[in-house]
C-alpha cells in the first residue's frame, strides 16, 4: 500500500510539472483531440497562465507530501536509536549484562584448559532482602537460550528460588562472545576473598571438546564480548572483607543505581 501511494504521488508530480512547463502541449494531448478544430477552440493565454498556476500549486503540494514522509521516516529511525538504557546497562555499561540464574560451588583453584576473563566490578547481595532490587528484576539467563549450551556454568536453582537468594556477592564479567562462563574460583585470603571467572568453548555431548579447551581471548575487545552478572555463594558471608582478583588486585565495588 505504501508503494502504491508513492507511485500515485509520483505520477501526480510529473503531471503537474508537465502543466507548469508546457500547458499548451498538455491541452493538445489531453483535450485537443476531442475537438473538431483544435486550433480555433484552443484556450487563450489567460487560461494557460491559470493552468500554470494550478500546476504550480499541485507541484508544491506533492513536494510537501514527499518532505513530510521523509521527515516521518527520519523521526522513526531516531526513536529506534534512542531506546533508554536498562538499569543494568546504566550500572554496568554495554554490552547489556544478564544475571546468570545458576547455582554452583566455586572451585578453590584455577581449572585447567579454561581462560580467565576480566571482572570489572562487584556488588554485595542480601538475598532475604532482595537487595539490590534491580538485580532481582533484571533479565535472567535461565534454562532457555544461552544457559542451555553444553558446559554453561552451574545448574538451575530449586523451583521457587533464584541464584541470587543464596549469593553473597555478584561479579560483572565481560567475556569473549565465542565462549561461555564455565567455572568460578573463590579463594579466601587474609581480610578478603579472591575471585576468578573462567570461560571456555561449548562442551557438546558428542565429546568433541571433552577437555574443556578454552580457545578464548583473555582480553577481547569490548565489541567482541558479552556481559554477565554472576552470583557467587561464598563459604562465609563477605562482611567487610575486600574482593580481589586471583592476582591480588582490588576489584571495584560498583555503587548501587540512583533511583
Amino acid at each position: 500500500m505504501h508503494t502504491f501511494l508513492i507511485s500515485v504521488v509520483g505520477v501526480l508530480g510529473l503531471f503537474f510539472l508537465w502543466g507548469l512547463v508546457s500547458p499548451r502541449t498538455q491541452w493538445h494531448v489531453l483535450v485537443g483531440w476531442t475537438r473538431t478544430d483544435p486550433i480555433t477552440t484552443e484556450p487563450g493565454s489567460v487560461a494557460y497562465a491559470t493552468s500554470r498556476f494550478v500546476s504550480l500549486l499541485g507541484l508544491l503540494t506533492v513536494f510537501a507530501i514527499g518532505v513530510s514522509w521523509g521527515v516521518g521516516a527520519i523521526t522513526f529511525d531516531q526513536d529506534e536509536e534512542v531506546r533508554p538504557p536498562t538499569v543494568a546497562e546504566r550500572v554496568w555499561g554495554a554490552p547489556r549484562p544478564y544475571v546468570v540464574d545458576r547455582v554452583f560451588t566455586p572451585l578453590p583453584a584455577p581449572p585447567e584448559g579454561l581462560v580467565e576473563q576480566q571482572i570489572t566490578g562487584y556488588q554485595k547481595v542480601i538475598g532475604y532482602e532482595q537487595s539490590p532490587s534491580y538485580l532481582f528484576a533484571a533479565g535472567k539467563i535461565r534454562a532457555a537460550g544461552l544457559a542451555t549450551q553444553p558446559g554453561f556454568i552451574g545448574v538451575e536453582p530449586l523451583p521457587g528460588t533464584v541464584a541470587l537468594d543464596t549469593a553473597d556477592l555478584l561479579v560483572h564479567v565481560r567475556g569473549d562472545n565465542r565462549c561461555i562462563p564455565q567455572q568460578v574460583v573463590a579463594v579466601p585470603v587474609d581480610g578478603g576473598v579472591q575471585i576468578g571467572v573462567f570461560f571456555g568453548q561449548l562442551n557438546p555431548a558428542d565429546g568433541s571438546n571433552a577437555e574443556n579447551v578454552g580457545d578464548c581471548a583473555p582480553s577481547p575487545a569490548a565489541s567482541d564480548t558479552r556481559g554477565f552478572l554472576i552470583p557467587v555463594d561464598l563459604v562465609e558471608p563477605l562482611g567487610n572483607r575486600v574482593v580481589q582478583s586471583l592476582a591480588g588486585e582490588p576489584i571495584t565495588r560498583v555503587p548501587l543505581p540512583v533511583r
